[in-house]
């Protein structure tokens, strides 16, 4: 798989409407105040979706993800499938 950062050039039509599906996704992720650990395999199927992984997509999803739980928005739940 590639990983890519787009610094040197402007992210493509395609590359913003996966960065906005991994949005919607993460809010609904964190809607109930728990991210499981299925919700968590979704937003990686989602950041790999194309084929490629960008810089921005993992960032995106650490920094959401962190704001949440450092807010006490949400907790990541590991032990979902237990």
């Amino acid at each position: 798989m590639e990983i890519e950062r787009q610094t040197q050039q402007p992210l493509s039509d395609e590359d913003l409407q996966q960065l906005e599906t991994l949005e919607d996704l993460l809010k609904r992720s964190v809607a109930d105040g728990v991210i499981t650990t299925t919700e968590l395999d979704a937003i990686k199927v989602q950041i790999t979706a194309d084929g490629k992984v960008l810089f921005e997509e993992v960032e995106l999803a650490r920094q959401f993800i962190r704001a949440k739980v450092k807010a006490g928005e949400c907790v990541v739940d590991f032990f979902d499938r237990l």
